[in-house]
């Protein structure tokens, strides 16, 4: 996953470069964070990684975690309100990458 694909996938426009820097080092973690969590490193024949769309979504979504602050219970601005609960974005990661975990056998 190339960082402009992040950037499409969180709707921020590929000319703003505003947050490249960041957004490169959270789609490291991410994706680091993943490889660790599913236990393989999704290479393909030729060792080129190869995620597929369900790793994109859970990495996509870790990056979006990362920018938000996650202290926040609720938050309302005018008609718009936000709450989040504790562990809610990794649960749903999870649930995301828990077809391509490989089983540890003991």
């Amino acid at each position: 996953m190339e960082l402009d694909e992040l950037k499409t996938r969180l709707k921020i426009s590929l000319s703003d470069t505003s947050q490249d820097a960041f957004l490169s080092v959270a789609l490291e973690d991410a994706i680091d964070y993943t490889k660790t969590f599913c236990r393989q490193d999704f290479l393909d024949e030729n060792g080129n990684m190869a995620l597929p769309s369900g790793v994109k979504q859970a990495i996509t979504k870790l990056v979006k975690a990362y920018q938000e602050n996650s202290n926040v219970a609720s938050q309302s601005l005018g008609d718009m309100s936000k709450s989040f609960f504790e562990g809610g974005t990794m649960n749903e990661v999870h649930r995301l990458l828990k077809p391509y975990r490989k089983v540890r056998f003991l």
